[in-house]
């Protein structure tokens, strides 16, 4: 059974087409505000950043919900919109005449339009590579705001794994039962914050959300351990739903669809009694909530930080004689290779990074100068002091120095880490960090 709306959509479908909550702003050529009918203020901006989906219809149920949400939440400041894929953003262009700005241009058009107080809040599920590029693009605008703040992903703090835990159980609580599994289908990444799938089914489970289970597309929990999970669970139904943001092409797809190796045939070819939910994360109004308190929090986080001196600021890469484009793993040959590092902050000083590429997967070990900064994390300092999990601890080498194995999305792309005092537990630097492909010999490179 495929269910692909819920009965309580119905009232916001019927004012959508009647316009009242039309997104009618971000339809025409470089619009970019998430809302109709409202003022644009022109000094205060809350950007939303999604990666994008182009099934219309859920668009607007989830990234359109969340963004009226975070509107509703903050009259005073004007909420607009930005996607971070380039792929999605070019496919509503050239089927829908749709124009939405990615990261980039929303920044110069913030910057043009003379914003002052800037807060960017990411929609991702966790810090994983799109938030961190979100991050690094992001920040090297920071000082043409007089203030400037990121706000957290979905799952930071534990207080965010119970209210995620409780949102998604009260919502689907109609089919939780002895015989019945529910089973949320997740992204997945390589990125250090992948542990954070394994951290959400555990408070599920220590909730006492019997026979709630969680697991990915793309990396573990496998699909495998999903369906052992259920048989061991000694259930006969089980309800599909993605643990995304929106239900876009991974949960008609990969999760719903009739291929042979869909979740839906899989589970169904095990013999369970399969119920499939297409319905994302934003359409949840307590989700919804959760975006709202942190967006609310970086404001007050933007209201008590200084503005940044301009050798402060992650204004860019250090030089280097490389001009190359981003380079991904699937362009480079399996094996390891000796590359350049180079971060932007002089205290910050990587001695060694040696690239290791396998099964279209990055890693770098780095090696920095000496023994100053503790664990790392993908993203923002802020974000970082937030964080329970997903980060990244160091090995010493046979100098004392802290060495890191670092998993990376792109070469000769600039890259936020958060780096933790040793002398100062608790305290995290914003560092940026670029890895680059110049010394890696021309016959490894495929493409």
């Amino acid at each position: 059974m495929t269910f692909p709306l819920r009965r309580r959509t119905l009232p916001l479908i019927a004012a959508i087409l009647a316009g009242g909550l039309a997104l009618s702003a971000c339809a025409g050529p470089g619009s970019t505000s998430a809302t109709s009918g409202s003022p644009t203020v022109a000094d205060k901006a809350i950007l939303v950043t999604s990666f994008g989906t182009s099934y219309n219809d859920n668009r607007d149920l989830t990234i359109g919900a969340v963004e009226r949400a975070i509107q509703d939440a903050n009259p005073g400041y004007e909420v607009r919109r930005a996607f971070t894929s380039q792929i999605i953003i070019d496919k509503l262009a050239e089927r829908d005449g749709l124009q939405i700005d990615n990261v980039g241009q929303a920044m110069d058009r913030l910057v043009a339009d003379g914003v002052k107080d800037l807060v960017i809040q990411p929609t991702t599920i966790m810090a994983g590579y799109e938030y961190t590029d979100l991050v690094t693009e992001a920040m090297t605008y920071q000082d043409k705001f007089d203030s400037f703040s990121i706000g957290s992903p979905l799952l930071t703090t534990d207080d965010d794994y119970k209210a995620v835990a409780a949102a998604i159980a009260k919502n689907t609580a109609q089919y939780a039962g002895d015989d019945s599994a529910v089973i949320f289908m997740g992204h997945g990444t390589s990125a250090p914050s992948n542990a954070n799938y394994a951290k959400i089914g555990a408070v599920l489970k220590d909730g006492g959300y019997k026979n709630y289970f969680v697991g990915t597309v793309e990396a573990s929990p496998s699909l495998q351990d999903m369906i052992q999970a259920a048989t061991e669970a000694h259930v006969t139904k089980v309800v599909l739903q993605p643990l995304m943001l929106v239900a876009g092409d991974h949960a008609n797809n990969d999760m719903a669809g009739d291929e042979a190796d869909s979740w839906k045939s899989e589970f169904t070819k095990a013999g369970f009694e399969v119920t499939t939910l297409i319905e994302g994360l934003g359409q949840n109004p307590d989700i919804q909530q959760i975006y709202v308190s942190h967006a609310k929090a970086a404001i007050a986080q933007a209201a008590v930080t200084p503005k940044p001196t301009p050798d402060q600021s992650a204004s860019g890469t250090a030089s280097t004689s490389s001009t190359a484009a981003p380079m991904a793993a699937g362009q480079i040959k399996e094996g390891t290779y000796a590359i350049t590092a180079t971060s932007t902050k002089s205290m910050f000083k990587v001695v060694d990074a040696q690239l290791n590429v396998e099964s279209e997967t990055m890693t770098v070990t780095m090696t920095l100068s000496g023994d100053g900064y503790g664990k790392f994390s993908l993203g923002t300092a802020d974000q970082a002091a937030k964080a329970v999990d997903s980060f990244i601890d160091f090995t010493t080498d046979d100098q004392g120095r802290h060495v890191y194995v670092v998993p990376i999305s792109r070469l000769n792309q600039p890259m936020a880490i958060a780096a933790e005092s040793m002398k100062t537990p608790g305290t995290w630097y914003d560092q940026t960090v670029t890895f680059w492909s110049d010394r890696i010999p021309a016959e490894a490179i495929t493409i």
